[in-house]
């Protein structure tokens, strides 16, 4: 993992708590009730503060959301974006 999906599961540790069951850059975080569309929505402005980046609603899908190597890879794209 790099340092961008180390961060992304750290975020989402944050937001799911002690209580979810141990999951995975890799897990399905909807198909596996990781998160919900509230945790959803925290996770995004945690990434916007975390990047000091602006996440697109077209950008918002379940696709980009599904795992933390997903959400990973749309950050490093609005990071390289920003270069």
């Amino acid at each position: 993992m790099n340092k961008t999906n180390i961060r992304l599961f750290e975020l989402a540790q944050n937001i799911v708590g002690p209580d979810k069951d141990a999951f995975t850059a890799t897990s399905q975080l909807f198909d596996e009730h990781i998160l919900d569309s509230f945790g959803l929505i925290q996770l995004v402005g945690e990434i916007d503060r975390e990047f000091s980046i602006a996440i697109k609603t077209e950008d918002l899908t379940i696709q980009n959301f599904s795992t933390i190597n997903n959400i990973a890879t749309l950050v490093d794209q609005y990071i390289a974006s920003k270069k």
